[in-house]
């Protein structure tokens, strides 16, 4: 999939800024790093813990949208309009439709689950949010892990949707990029010359997308 996300990347017209491109996420394990799994909360099934507030874990903050932006109902899913205010903040959404954090079965851990508009207490609202990541300083590459849908060895499973990206960078420049999602868990990872300050995703997938394991403040980076 990381192959995948680097054709993307090299497609004229999909990215704004020159700057941002894919490496593998494994190859950021092997760099001093931090990572947040969402494991300060206790292990809990899904709807697990409703939160209505922004997370916080050190030197990242996550909410529903950046300061400055509004959410829409676009079909049962999160759509992130308007542009954000400077410098970059994360807010929550409405109670109940902001996160959920909850074990999940396909990365065997909590993860996070952006809350769309049908709330977090209905299944088919818990992971068609929208999420905003903002760092407290630019970063140099991060890494995330996305789960769509769930094996279909049957057949009978709809197809998985997509995700869209945007990332805002130091330089005040933004980058935006599509990815086809598959069943499964899909790991990602970018590297930024001028460092990322901020990232939203939105996403068109039928059963909803878990978040978990994103990795940042990467040092020594040798590629």
């Amino acid at each position: 999939m990381i192959r995948l996300c680097t054709a993307l990347l090299c497609l004229p017209g999909l990215a704004a800024a020159a700057d941002l491109r894919a490496v593998p996420y494994d190859n950021l394990l092997h760099q001093l790093h931090r990572i947040e799994r969402f494991d300060t909360l206790p292990s809990a099934t899904e709807p697990g813990h409703r939160i209505d507030q922004h997370w916080r874990a050190p030197g990242l903050t996550i909410g529903e949208r950046l300061a400055g932006q509004d959410v829409q109902d676009a079909d049962g899913f999160d759509a992130v309009t308007g542009t954000p205010a400077a410098p970059l903040r994360a807010i929550p959404g409405a109670p109940g439709q902001t996160f959920a954090i909850a074990h999940h079965a396909g990365f065997g851990s909590n993860a996070l689950f952006p809350v769309g508009p049908t709330g977090a207490e209905q299944p088919e609202g818990r992971g068609e949010g929208s999420a905003a990541f903002v760092f407290d300083a630019p970063q140099i590459a991060i890494g995330m892990r996305l789960h769509a849908e769930y094996s279909d060895p049957l057949g009978q499973r709809p197809a998985p949707g997509s995700a869209v990206l945007t990332f805002h960078d130091a330089a005040g420049q933004t980058t935006q990029i599509t990815l086809p999602l598959a069943h499964g868990v899909l790991s990602y990872g970018w590297l930024s010359d001028v460092g990322i300050i901020g990232l939203t995703i939105q996403n068109t997938d039928p059963g909803g997308i878990a978040i978990d394991d994103i990795l940042y403040d990467v040092t020594a980076l040798s590629g």
